[in-house]
């Protein structure tokens, strides 16, 4: 059985901005983090890695690595802009331990803007658990606090290049997705693959998941 330790979210301390029900998510992640041994059932080979249609293989990866901030100020150029996500059904209910399986993808349509008139869309990409960066996610808390920046198209949630005030959709299954761990676990390293700096955190423009595939 080969384990995924670095899935584990590590420890990290709240500002002072912090409210009550986020150091509640803080302290149940952290709990998870010294509690769960996050395993894969079966390996995945590479064959099987060859044929899926994955994020890994785009020109997504690493993509706002491509333009980063030279003078302190964010970067608008490029976005990625994640939608008609499909989330496994198990992940969906409280009931089920938080194990993860080598089957366990996530599957998307995503679109690669470059600059205001030139973009590069992608179907049925996925994102599957042993793709996951062996790094802490627990950054997502902090992040799909704060609403978009500047200019936004507001409640209408679109592909862009103009994004939405909230970088998630606020439907009743991502919050249950995120309630049960495993969405922050797949949210953060969407943003870590696509070259999101955690630590630059004005650069809050450039990625969003439009919508869940209902």
């Amino acid at each position: 059985m080969k384990h995924y330790r670095s899935l584990l979210l590590l420890p990290f301390v709240l500002t002072g901005c912090a409210t009550t029900d986020m150091q509640g998510a803080l302290d149940s992640l952290n709990g998870l983090g010294h509690s769960i041994g996050t395993s894969l059932s079966q390996a995945a080979t590479p064959a099987s890695a060859a044929t899926r249609n994955s994020l890994l293989g785009t020109p997504l990866h690493n993509a706002l690595r491509h333009n980063l901030s030279t003078d302190g100020r964010a970067p608008e150029w490029p976005k990625v802009v994640i939608s008609n996500l499909q989330i496994p059904a198990d992940q969906m209910t409280l009931t089920r331990s938080l194990t993860l399986k080598a089957s366990d993808c996530i599957r998307f349509d995503a679109v690669l803007w470059y600059d205001a008139k030139r973009s590069e869309r992608f179907s049925n990409l996925s994102l599957c658990a042993p793709e996951l960066p062996k790094q802490s996610n627990n950054f997502v808390l902090t992040w799909k606090s704060f609403s978009i920046s500047g200019k936004t198209t507001g409640q209408v949630r679109s592909d862009g290049p103009i994004p939405p005030y909230s970088k998630l959709p606020g439907d009743p299954a991502m919050e249950r997705w995120l309630m049960n761990q495993f969405g922050l676990y797949y949210v953060g390293s969407l943003l870590t693959l696509v070259g999101y700096d955690p630590n630059f955190t004005v650069d809050d423009r450039r990625f969003w998941i439009r919508n869940i595939k209902g």
